[in-house]
């Protein structure tokens, strides 16, 4: 069963593995801030703020490392693809669309390491507006839909091959 599996395509599966670990974890970890730990701070500010901080600085740890492995193992797949004869146009427009949220993502991590930014504090004014677009909640609404792109673009290019 496994002799019949190339040691480059078992590399490619590791690398796939931890493509998708590294945004799981990020993305997941954006969701359980937002949705779970914002909350339950604004219910009981007192009791959960002295635990956000060093849950903070864990969360950026991870964040860390799950940037790196994306753009190391991103990189691998998008010119492992690219190598191949299977990419289609409509592949290409969709890896562009994935890798333009991606890059505005990493964007929005730096931006926010740079400026202190606490991912507790609600937005407020003009920036409250534009909070999906730019706030902590941009992190968890862009990774599902990068999180849908890579779906389409494993879709498009096994119909590629099967064709």
């Amino acid at each position: 069963m496994f002799g019949d599996i190339a040691a480059g395509d078992w590399i490619m599966l590791i690398v796939r593995w931890a493509h998708a670990i590294g945004a799981v974890a990020w993305i997941g970890g954006s969701a359980f801030f937002a949705f779970v730990l914002r909350p339950v701070e604004r219910a009981n500010p007192d009791l959960v703020r002295p635990v956000l901080r060093p849950l903070g600085s864990v969360y950026r740890e991870l964040v860390d490392i799950s940037v790196i492995a994306i753009i190391i193992t991103g990189l691998i797949l998008m010119f492992d693809r690219l190598t191949g004869n299977d990419a289609t146009a409509a592949w290409f427009i969709v890896l562009g669309v994935k890798l333009a949220l991606a890059i505005w993502m990493f964007y929005l991590v730096w931006h926010f390491r740079q400026s202190d930014f606490d991912p507790i504090e609600q937005p407020k004014g003009f920036a409250a507006r534009l909070s999906w677009l730019i706030g902590y909640n941009a992190m968890v609404f862009f990774g599902v839909i990068v999180f849908f792109l890579a779906s389409i673009l494993r879709v498009l290019f096994e119909n590629s091959i099967a064709s």
